[in-house]
């Protein structure tokens, strides 16, 4: 997980979080807009990491699974959901942002084919890892998103 975090994940986040930065320094001040960047960047590798630890557990300890597996359905999923979610966090209260934050659930096709392609599950199972993961991968980072917000004082209404 530490070579798929700085060679994957940390680059993708800074590459968001920049969006985040440049987007926000049209609409508001330096200070918000380096700090939703940091928040972006942080929610992003944080989340990341914490539901790929959840779903690691689920498909190894529970489903007997490769925690391969789980690095490949969290890695290529939470790339899509990251980039969306990121553009519509840049965006603000604006519709384009709802539009982003809509298209950042494309990635559930993704770790639908992914979960499809594990042979050794049975179908229940499969359906049980989709709601788990897609859970996983958009709760933990909107979650860390949000408690950093409260700690920085930074109100979720400009955000």
């Amino acid at each position: 997980m530490q070579k798929l975090l700085y060679a994957y994940f940390l680059p993708l986040s800074i590459f968001c979080s920049l969006i985040v930065l440049v987007i926000n320094l049209f609409t508001g001040s330096l200070l918000q807009a380096l700090g939703t960047a940091v928040i972006n960047l942080a929610s992003s590798l944080v989340g990341s990491w914490i539901a790929y630890l959840l779903i690691r557990e689920y498909l190894c300890k529970k489903l007997n699974g490769d925690s391969h597996q789980a690095l490949s359905l969290t890695a290529y999923s939470a790339a899509i959901f990251i980039l969306f979610h990121s553009l519509g966090v840049a965006f603000g209260n604006l519709f384009i942002s709802q539009l982003f934050i809509l298209a950042s659930f494309i990635f559930i096709r993704t770790l639908y084919a992914g979960i499809n392609l594990l042979d050794n599950i049975s179908s229940t199972q499969k359906t049980n890892l989709l709601i788990i993961s897609s859970l996983s991968i958009v709760c933990f980072p909107i979650i860390v998103t949000q408690l950093l917000n409260i700690l920085f004082r930074i109100s979720a209404i400009n955000v």
